[in-house]
């Protein structure tokens, strides 16, 4: 079984990651559209735009998490030692998710509801740009499956 300690590590890096590929697609895509289009205000482009300040946003409360709760202090970056703050973190950690969760749904469901660009605008060597971006925020509401499961108790 993880201890806590592994497991507050463990939920920074993985939830940090997920943010970070979400930010990196949603960026990348805006940046498609924006040089791709021939209308320079599509709805899926607004729409898009919203994602992306929404993610950073996200992102920007992840890092205030990191800062007050997961850092001994703002300057060593140093992880909590302590089991009593290590719950705590934890704790926050939970709480903090669970808001980004009803809001990521939120976002999801924005993505899917938009006028999707023409498949050429959004293509790229790797694939479709916009079918990753989707899939990206879709990462990030499966954390908390994710978490659930590693928090499980054999």
């Amino acid at each position: 079984m993880a201890t806590p300690a592994h497991r507050l590590w463990h939920a920074n890096n993985e939830y940090r990651r997920r943010l970070s590929q979400a930010q990196m697609l949603v960026g990348l895509l805006e940046q498609l559209l924006e040089a791709r289009s021939q209308t320079p205000a599509t709805p899926a482009l607004s729409t898009l735009l919203y994602v992306q300040a929404e993610v950073e946003r996200l992102i920007q409360e992840h890092r205030v998490w990191r800062h007050t709760c997961y850092y001994e202090s703002p300057d060593s970056k140093r992880m909590v030692q302590d089991e009593r703050a290590i719950l705590q973190a934890l704790a926050r950690f939970n709480r903090m998710r669970a808001q980004h969760s009803r809001r990521l749904r939120d976002l999801y469901g924005l993505l899917e509801a938009a006028p999707r660009p023409e498949a050429a605008l959004t293509r790229v060597p790797g694939g479709d740009l916009w079918a990753m971006a989707q899939d990206a925020i879709a990462d990030l509401l499966a954390f908390d499956g994710y978490w659930a499961q590693a928090n499980q108790t054999p």
